[in-house]
C-alpha cells in the first residue's frame, strides 16, 4: 500500500529532519507550534504528506469541518505534512515534519517516516517535544534531551549544558520513530521544552521560543523569532493579570521559584519527586474546588 502523498519532487543537501507531533508529546503546542512558526518564516514549501486512513482513529482524533470561500463544506484530516527548506549558499538544508501523534501502527508509520527520510538523503533527525512539569513561568524554560546516537549532537547539547532523561515508562511515537531511525542508522537526538504544568492555553509561544532557540545554537543558523518574542511577551502580559488575582496561585509558583533557583545552584537536594507529586495534586485539588482564574486562552 502506498502511504506517502508527493505534492512534488525536491532536492535536499543532506537536510537536518526536524519532527514535531501535535498531541500528547506537545504540551501547549510547544513543539508543533516551534516548526509551523519556523515552516512560516523560512517560506518551506510542503511537498509530501502521509495518508492518514491507516494511522488514526477518528474517533479519537476528529477530522474538522469548515466552509470554504464557496460556501461548500470541507473536511480537513488529521495531517502528516512535510515541508523542504533550500537554505541556499549556508549549505543547511532543512526537511521539516510536522502531524498529529498517530493512534494506529507506529511501526508501520515510523518506517514511512524512514523511507522518506532515507530517500532524502537526511543526515540526522532532531525530534521536538514539550511536557508539562513542576517549573515556574519566570525563569527561563529548561530544555531536556534524550539519548541520542550523534557524537556530535551529544556534544554540542552538553556544551549548552541540556541535561539527558532517564525517563522510564509509558511513551510516545517521539521514542518509536526514534529507535526506528537508529535501526536504519540515521542519526537522531530529542529536545523537550519543559511548561508549568499550571498554564492551561492552547498555545505557550515561551516553549516555542525555548526549542527554537536550542535549535539555532544547536545548527548555527540565526532564525528570525521577533514575532515569537513579541507573541510571548503578549502572553506574559496576559497571565501575569490574572495572576495577580491569584493569592494562592502565587503562593505556589513563588516555591517552585525557590526550587528552580536551588537546582540551577546546585546548593542543595531537591524534594523527592513523590513529595512534589503529592504538593501538585493537593494544588490542583483545591484549584479545582475553588474554580480558576480566567485569562483566556491562557489563564491559569
Amino acid at each position: 500500500m502506498v502511504y506517502l502523498q508527493y505534492q512534488q519532487q525536491v532536492r535536499l543537501r543532506a537536510p537536518t529532519m526536524l519532527i514535531a507531533f501535535g498531541g500528547w508529546p506537545d504540551a501547549g503546542e510547544g513543539a508543533s507550534g516551534a516548526l509551523r512558526y519556523l515552516a512560516q518564516k523560512l517560506s518551506a514549501h510542503p511537498f509530501a504528506s502521509i495518508d492518514p486512513e491507516e494511522f488514526y482513529d477518528f474517533t479519537l482524533v476528529r477530522p474538522t469541518v469548515r466552509f470554504n470561500a464557496l460556501g461548500a463544506r470541507e473536511i480537513t484530516w488529521p495531517a502528516t505534512q512535510f515541508y523542504a527548506w533550500d537554505s541556499g549558499d549556508q549549505e543547511q538544508d532543512l526537511l521539516l515534519m510536522i502531524g498529529v501523534e498517530p493512534n494506529l501502527k507506529w511501526r508501520t508509520y515510523s518506517q514511512v517516516v524512514v523511507d522518506l527520510a532515507s530517500a532524502h538523503g537526511v543526515a540526522r533527525a532532531i525530534v521536538l517535544g514539550a511536557l508539562l512539569d513542576a517549573v515556574p513561568h519566570t525563569r527561563d524554560l529548561r530544555v531536556s534531551g534524550s539519548f541520542t546516537n550523534d557524537p556530535d549532537l551529544q556534544q554540542k547539547l552538553g556544551d549548552l549544558h541540556v541535561r539527558g532523561s532517564r525517563y522510564q515508562g509509558p511513551t510516545g511515537i517521539t521514542s518509536a520513530l526514534s529507535l526506528a531511525m537508529a535501526e536504519h542508522g540515521i542519526k537522531y537526538g530529542t529536545l523537550w521544552a519543559h511548561s508549568p504544568h499550571y498554564i492551561q492555553a492552547t498555545h505557550y509561544p515561551k516553549a516555542s521560543l525555548a526549542l527554537l532557540h536550542m535549535l539555532d545554537e544547536v545548527l548555527g543558523l540565526r532564525f528570525d523569532l521577533d514575532d515569537l518574542r513579541a507573541a510571548q511577551e503578549g502572553f506574559d502580559r496576559q497571565f501575569q493579570e490574572a495572576l495577580a488575582k491569584e493569592d494562592e496561585l502565587q503562593a505556589y509558583v513563588r516555591r517552585l521559584e525557590r526550587r528552580y533557583d536551588l537546582a540551577q545552584e546546585e546548593r542543595g537536594p531537591l524534594p523527592s519527586p513523590q513529595d512534589m507529586v503529592k504538593e501538585l495534586e493537593d494544588f490542583l485539588k483545591r484549584r479545582r474546588t475553588d474554580g480558576p482564574a480566567s485569562a483566556g486562552e491562557g489563564g491559569p
